[in-house]
C-alpha cells in the first residue's frame, strides 16, 4: 500500500498533536468555517445557498443517505469526534434524539456545551473527553453511531470501526463521512501532497473508500452502502482558500497570530490551499458509508 495511506504518527503522539491543534486553533476554525467545522454540500444545478446552509445541507444529506431523516425521538446517538458540538446540537434539536458527543479536545468540550446551552438542548446532549477507539460505553448502547469527518483522524481504522460496531445496538446504524484517498496507486508527488496535509491538519491518514467497505464487511456489519460526494463538497476548499488569502498576504497579521498561537497556525493557513489542490488533482476524495449491526432490534 502507498506509504501515504498508512499512519504517520504513534497513537500517543497523534493524540497529543490533535489536542494541541484543536485546543489552540478552536477560535480560528470557527472564524473560518463558522458554526459547523466540516465540509459543505452543494447540489449540482442549484443556486449557491452560502457556506453555512451548505454545511447544514451536508448533515441533512448524510441523514438521508443513512435512512435516518426521521430518527425516533427516543433514539440515542453517539457523535464520534464531535468537535465543537454543532452536529450533536443539530441532531438533538431537529430530531429530538439524545446525543453523546466525544472528543479528545478539552476546549471543544467547553465550546460544545456552550452551543448546546445556546440552542436549549442541554437536556438531550452530553459531551465527554474520550478516545473514540476505546470508549467506556457498554456493548449495544446506541441506536446510531455518527462519525462526521473524524475517521481520518483515527490511526487504527479497523479498531475504530470495531469500537463503533461494538457500541451499536443490534439493528443499529453506523453512518460515516470521511476524507478518502482516490486509490492506493498514488504517485510520489501525490503521496507527498497528502503527507503535507496530514502534518498541517494533524490527520493520521486516509484510505480509499473501497477499503472502508472491506473493513466494515470484515467486521460483520450488513447492508453496507457507499457513495463518493467529492464533487458536491469540493467548493468547501475554494471558499476556504479565498477566506485565508487576506490573512496569509498580511505579514503583520500572520506574525501576530504566530506570536499568539505558535507556528502551527502558519502551517495550517498555508495548508488550506493544499486541500483545494488535492481535490483538483483528484488525490483527495470525500466518501460516505453506512452499515447496520446484525441482529434484530430488541
Amino acid at each position: 500500500m502507498t506509504s501515504a495511506l498508512t499512519p504517520k504518527w504513534s497513537t500517543p503522539d497523534l493524540h497529543a498533536a490533535i489536542k494541541d491543534h484543536y485546543d489552540g486553533l478552536i477560535e480560528l476554525y470557527e472564524d473560518l468555517w463558522g458554526e459547523h467545522i466540516h465540509h459543505g454540500y452543494w447540489a449540482e444545478g442549484e443556486p449557491d445557498p452560502g457556506r453555512h446552509a451548505a454545511q447544514v445541507r451536508l448533515i441533512e444529506e448524510l441523514l438521508a443517505f443513512g435512512g435516518l431523516s426521521e430518527i425516533a425521538g427516543g433514539a440515542r446517538v453517539l457523535d464520534v469526534g464531535c468537535g465543537v458540538g454543532a452536529s450533536s446540537v443539530h441532531l438533538a434539536g431537529k430530531l429530538g434524539c439524545t446525543v453523546d458527543g466525544i472528543t479528545i479536545s478539552s476546549e471543544q468540550i467547553v465550546r460544545a456545551g456552550e452551543k448546546a446551552a445556546e440552542a436549549g438542548v442541554t437536556d438531550r446532549t452530553t459531551f465527554r473527553l474520550m478516545d473514540a477507539m476505546a470508549t467506556d460505553y457498554e456493548d449495544g448502547t446506541f441506536d446510531v453511531v455518527w462519525a462526521l469527518e473524524s475517521c481520518e483522524l483515527m490511526p487504527d481504522k479497523r479498531k475504530f470501526l470495531a469500537e463503533c460496531a461494538r457500541v451499536l445496538k443490534p439493528g443499529g446504524t453506523l453512518l460515516v463521512a470521511t476524507w478518502c484517498a482516490r486509490d492506493d496507486k498514488l504517485a510520489k508527488d501525490e503521496a507527498r501532497l497528502l503527507d503535507r496535509i496530514y502534518r498541517d491538519f494533524v490527520v493520521s491518514h486516509v484510505l480509499p473508500l473501497d477499503h472502508y467497505r472491506t473493513l466494515v464487511e470484515e467486521l460483520g456489519l450488513t447492508g453496507i452502502r457507499t457513495a463518493d460526494w467529492s464533487e458536491q463538497v469540493a467548493d468547501t476548499w475554494k471558499i476556504s482558500s479565498e477566506a485565508v488569502k487576506p490573512v496569509v498576504r498580511n505579514p503583520s497579521m500572520v506574525w501576530k497570530l504566530i506570536r499568539a498561537k505558535g507556528m502551527d497556525i502558519f502551517r495550517f493557513l498555508n495548508s488550506v490551499p493544499l486541500m483545494k489542490q488535492a481535490y483538483e488533482r483528484n488525490v483527495m476524495r470525500y466518501g460516505v458509508f453506512t452499515a447496520t449491526r446484525a441482529g434484530d432490534p430488541s
